[in-house]
């Protein structure tokens, strides 16, 4: 056995091949006095960037696929989060899109309801009474220009918050979000949190709001933690903490975000170790790309060999893993805030396929659970983690430490942690602060069996017991298997190895003798994360009598209760299109009043409360519209003495504050497979003063670009004076003027499109195959056809930072035309999710590729550099797209159920991924096997992104 402490390799470039662990009950003992440092929080969401725009969808529309979701996230002894972390917004861009501003006026009260980051907190209090909700900020309103100003809007909406579902924020930082530390303003704030006698601001003497509701209020409010600095490097600020007592005095948390590093000082393990204080990695990256499709891949194995890196690899949740632990021997990070962990807006916005579940489609209620939750689950399952808690100075919950000298990592990189492909040790070591039972994790992210050596000595408690193995990695794409069909699983027992066997075995627990210590020998097949654990997680299967310890067969085993593989499995074609009344021809309709809509559950004061539709989404002040994802700006639901409620852009020049990404309010609807169809919308200009506002209708947008004004196939956008320009990603088609519209309706006898504020005017938008037509009033103003043409994407309403209204949109089917694609198939979908079977058929030098960029679907892309390289796929249907980044010189040669249709045909070139570079259309409705084979591919190759599936012809 070769012990990496000998520092030598055994091949070039090639870590020792055996690990050795060794755990102490000295340390054990030591970190168990440790109180905030060591002990490991475990993992916590942020719901911020628009990432948590759905969610409210998803608890009205679909709630069991909601109320599974937040179950599974935080019900049970041993949860995956205990943390939601809520970033305060001011309705402007910050990445993904803005978060709501809670006062967008000094006088307003808090309009916490329209934020769904606090909806979840309140709703993850149904399975964990005790969850951690901690609050951020950006960017900020328009009205705060102070510290003063700052301190009401934060202390307003807190106490707003617990007013309206009954918890109080745990922890804030005062401080801008990856903005270098404030010191001063965060030992200011701790200080007026900790003395405020004033509680709610009010207007006033008369306000019944201003004060505090009560005593146990303002305690709560004054035992709130504060967190210093959410900055987006290696945080700057330990050492000066460490210098100042003040600053030591005020910080309760450090965190800072990404990097797993400490400072050169090696502040933040001093900030743990001996000040005991907590360090959090409070915004972590989470599995970029679907882990489910990952296997498919063909990147370097680290040996030089295009084999593929199963369930690992760059980006992949070994990596995750692999930070975790690193980020913990660096910097002894406890506690990780993924960013997000939920993705519950549209996608391919901005830092798209980057979280551990997919909540897409609210009409639907599909949701993907991603491998990346079992690898935590590696971590949450076999230790009580939290943050611990003091009863009369004693702690109760027993919170697990991390064991600095029984943790290690020599993995590479540092954002990303990418250096493990010579399969350099990863591990880390949570024990129960008795010493009674101890868990080590273990990652190999390399194609490299390693084996790890675990000693641990006789003053542990735990000396004796034998060490049950579960394992994560990826199905056998040969066996059928579904494709989790190996996560988490129970994988033998390896039972203690004595020095000296012929001495007597002490019983588990017993004390032997001084010096003697037990030893366990395992290994870590590549491309995996194991859990090796003292606790008593499983037991032979009923109908298996044979011992099975030391062995490493596997599926022979039973999870005892509570340790059971219970993340839900998303089946495969579970995934339905947005598709409201087919007979009617009518693909989605809303009149933004929501009249029959039923009461929702909402979690309010250890209670589920019924509330109204409206109501529960933000009320009378602006309710959250339905299957919207703002990207800028504010679109929301407000009364209208003519037609009860509308849909209003509430965002103007007075209150569009500073973005991250600058751009104009727009909101996405829809569904992206949505192909050939018709929108049209009432819309209403408000007074405004200055220039004249505009409105935005467009149609086939699939994201794409982090400017997110322009990203639509086609859109029209008209002023309130008349001018008028159709445009495609933003670039003018066509254009006109007041008059071309008055004689069109002239023409076509029909209403005039009145200039001007007060007017209700309908536009509509048509895109069907290569054209797109534009009506306004009912009279057709204007048309355009291109052959590259973006074919399919979501319905986009927008403005100017105006107020405008929008009434009665509808999304109808075009006559003659396929409405949408049944599928849309990621480049990686080789395999059925459900059974192993093929999907997709390469043939071929291809490569497949994990790792790629954010507007890349999935972050996955599929090569052929030569010609001869082919894809085949059987499906039903009437035709297939092709998506992918293109400078149009390949050529295809296409075959339908063998007999070839097309030769050396040209692909459209591309300015991006998820853009359409070839159609196949107009076959007969049925059973086809369609084979796309390189005929030529030009200097940059041949680039398959995903595969729109077209469905039937609507009548």
């Amino acid at each position: 056995m070769v012990d990496t402490t000998a520092g030598a390799a055994t091949t070039a470039g090639a870590w020792p091949q055996t690990v050795h662990i060794a755990i102490d009950a000295k340390d054990v003992a030591a970190a168990a006095k440790n109180r905030n440092g060591l002990p490991y929080k475990g993992f916590g969401l942020l719901s911020g960037n628009a990432t948590s725009s759905l969610l409210m969808d998803y608890k009205a529309e679909s709630p069991d696929a909601y109320w599974t979701l937040v179950k599974t996230l935080f019900a049970g002894d041993h949860p995956l989060m205990n943390t939601v972390k809520v970033e305060m917004g001011n309705d402007r861009n910050n990445s993904t899109g803005p978060n709501v501003a809670t006062m967008r006026e000094s006088d307003e009260y808090p309009q916490v309801r329209r934020e769904p980051g606090f909806q979840l907190a309140a709703d993850a209090r149904r399975y964990q009474p005790d969850v951690h909700v901690s609050i951020l900020r950006w960017m900020v309103p328009t009205w705060v220009h102070s510290n003063e100003d700052v301190y009401k809007w934060y202390k307003n909406t807190i106490l707003a918050a617990y007013r309206e579902y009954g918890f109080m924020i745990d922890s804030v930082n005062p401080d801008v979000n990856e903005r270098t530390a404030d010191l001063d303003w965060v030992a200011d704030f701790a200080h007026r949190v900790r003395t405020d006698e004033e509680g709610f601001i009010g207007n006033g003497p008369d306000d019944p709001n201003a004060g505090f509701a009560s005593d146990e209020e303002r305690s709560l409010f004054h035992a709130i933690k504060v967190i210093t600095s959410d900055e987006e490097v290696t945080g700057t600020f330990g050492g000066d903490v460490i210098a100042n007592p003040k600053y030591m005095d005020t910080m309760d948390v450090a965190s800072y975000h990404y990097s797993v590093e400490d400072d050169r000082d090696g502040s933040f393990t001093r900030l743990a170790d001996e000040f005991d204080k907590e360090v959090w990695n409070s915004e972590a990256q989470a599995t970029f790309s679907n882990s489910a499709d990952r296997p498919n891949n063909t990147m370097d194995d680290g040996l030089g060999e295009r084999t593929g890196t199963g369930i690992g690899g760059s980006g992949s949740a070994l990596e995750m893993a692999n930070t975790l632990i690193k980020g913990f021997v660096e910097s002894r990070r406890t506690h990780a805030i993924y960013q997000p962990a939920i993705g519950s807006c549209y996608e391919n916005m901005e830092y798209a396929s980057k979280e551990l579940i997919s909540a897409r489609d609210p009409w639907s209620g599909w949701i993907y659970y991603d491998a990346g939750c079992a690898v935590l689950e590696h971590f949450t399952r076999f230790a009580k983690l939290g943050f611990t808690r003091l009863h009369d100075g004693t702690e109760v919950d027993g919170i697990w430490r991390a064991i600095p000298s029984a943790s290690g990592s020599e993995v590479g990189g540092n954002n990303p942690v990418a250096g493990a492909r010579h399969g350099e040790p990863s591990y880390l070591t949570l024990a129960s602060p008795d010493g009674k039972d101890f868990s080590t994790i273990i990652v190999n992210d390399s194609a490299r069996p390693k084996t790890y050596v675990i000693t641990a000595d006789s003053a542990l408690k735990a000396f004796g017991k034998p060490l049950q193995i579960w394992v994560t990695k990826a199905c056998d794409p040969e066996s059928g298997e579904a494709y989790d069909a190996n996560y988490r699983r129970p994988l033998t027992i390896v039972p203690p190895a004595y020095p000296d066997e012929t001495s007597e075995v002490p019983a588990a627990g017993a004390s032997g003798s001084a010096d003697s210590t037990v030893s366990y020998t395992l290994t870590v097949e590549p491309w995996s994360i194991i859990t090796a654990t003292t606790l008593d997680t499983f037991a032979p299967a009923p109908d298996d009598t044979a011992d099975r310890s030391g062995r490493t067969d596997e599926g022979r085993y039973t999870p005892k209760p509570g340790y059971e593989y219970d993340l839900p499995h998303t089946a495969e074609n579970a995934r339905p299109v947005l598709d409201l009344d087919p007979e009617h021809g009518v693909l989605y309709a809303d009149d933004f009043r929501y009249e029959d809509e039923q009461p929702v559950d909402v979690y309010k004061f250890d209670a589920l409360a019924r509330e109204d539709y409206l109501e529960s989404r933000g009320g009378q002040a602006g309710a959250t519209a339905r299957y919207t994802t703002d990207t800028n700006g504010a679109f929301e639901i407000v009364p209208d003495p003519e037609r009860g409620h509308v849909l209003r852009q509430q965002i103007d020049w007075n209150h569009a504050g500073n973005a991250w990404i600058e751009g104009e309010p727009r909101t996405a609807l829809g569904d992206m497979r949505w192909t050939d169809y018709q929108v049209s919308v009432d819309v209403k200009f408000e007074d405004y003063p200055g220039r004249s506002p505009y409105v935005v209708v467009g149609a086939r947008e699939m994201g794409g670009n982090k400017f997110t004004t322009d990203i639509c196939g086609v859109d029209f956008k008209i002023r309130a004076d008349g001018i008028w320009l159709l445009r495609n990603f933003g670039n003018e088609v066509r254009r006109g003027h007041l008059e071309d519209l008055r004689k069109r309706a002239a023409e076509a006898g029909t209403t005039p499109f009145a200039p001007g504020v007060g007017s209700w005017n309908t536009i509509t938008l048509r895109v069907a195959g290569d054209t797109a037509t534009v009506f306004v009033n009912g009279a057709q103003v204007a048309t355009w056809s291109d052959a590259s043409l973006q074919s399919a994407g979501r319905v986009n309403l927008g403005t100017s930072f105006d107020h405008v209204r929008f009434s009665n949109l509808r999304v109808e089917r075009v006559p003659g035309c396929a409405p949408y694609y049944d599928q849309l198939i990621d480049d990686m979908h080789m395999r059925s999710w459900n059974d192993g079977s093929e999907i997709l058929r390469y043939s071929g030098p291809w490569t497949h590729d994990n790792g790629q960029g954010m507007f890349t679907y999935m972050r996955t892309i599929s090569r052929a550099a030569v010609a001869g390289a082919s894809v085949a796929l059987t499906f039903t249907g009437t035709g297939i797209d092709l998506f992918g980044p293109s400078d149009g010189s390949a050529r295809l040669d296409v075959f339908v159920d063998g007999v070839q249709v097309r030769a050396a045909a040209p692909v459209h070139a591309t300015n991006g991924s998820l853009r359409c570079q070839f159609r196949l259309r107009d076959l007969a409705y049925g059973e086809h096997t369609v084979v796309f084979r390189t005929a030529a591919v030009g200097p940059t190759g041949f680039a398959l992104d995903a595969l729109g599936l077209i469905g039937a012809i609507a009548r």
